[in-house]
């Protein structure tokens, strides 16, 4: 992970080692259960879900919304809530969550900091594909929610992918949005 929140100095990588580190992201995100595990959706599937969802200007911001789930883990709002009341999870995203965001967000060719419209749109679509996901997916024995804590799911039901077909079509859409590794441009 150290080598993921040292500064990049505005000096990208070759396109290929770019993609060769997305690819590792993928695979990592692809094999990450939601909801600590409660949930057969990957991180990566809700990444690509939460992509396809937005407006094609923040599409790269979804699909990197996530990323550094890789190294931290799928962390559930009940204990982000606990942390917040501990006082500790602000400090948790400065030092650890942020740069690593920063760090991709730089590789994708997206800006930094994020856009604050951009973090609306993607805040937003991420709470109703989480209420999707808790309704479609998430066995209610495991993580109890109250129907306060959810927003409005998406009315289409949600099936989880397979791990090899979240992490092919994962790589697809960072070669389709993000503009450093092929993508449209973000603005």
């Amino acid at each position: 992970m150290l080598e993921l929140i040292t500064p990049t100095h505005n000096i990208l990588p070759s396109l290929e080692k770019r993609l060769e580190i997305f690819r590792h992201q993928a695979a990592g995100l692809a094999c990450i259960r939601r909801w600590n595990g409660a949930c057969e959706v990957t991180v990566a599937q809700h990444c690509v879900q939460a992509c396809d969802l937005v407006s094609a200007q923040a599409a790269g911001y979804a699909l990197i919304h996530d990323i550094e789930e890789f190294d931290t883990g799928d962390i559930i709002t009940p204990v982000k809530n606990t942390l917040r009341q501990l006082g500790v999870w602000q400090r948790f995203e400065i030092e650890i969550i942020l740069p690593i965001r920063r760090h991709f967000t730089l590789l994708a060719g997206l800006d930094w900091p994020w856009p604050q419209a951009m973090l609306n749109e993607v805040h937003e679509i991420d709470q109703r594909l989480k209420a999707t996901e808790y309704r479609d997916c998430v066995d209610p024995s495991l993580v109890q929610l109250s129907a306060g804590d959810l927003s409005e799911p998406f009315d289409e039901y949600m099936l989880p992918w397979s791990a090899i077909k979240a992490e092919r079509v994962f790589m697809e859409r960072v070669r389709c949005v993000l503009p450093a590794l092929g993508g449209r441009d973000a603005g």
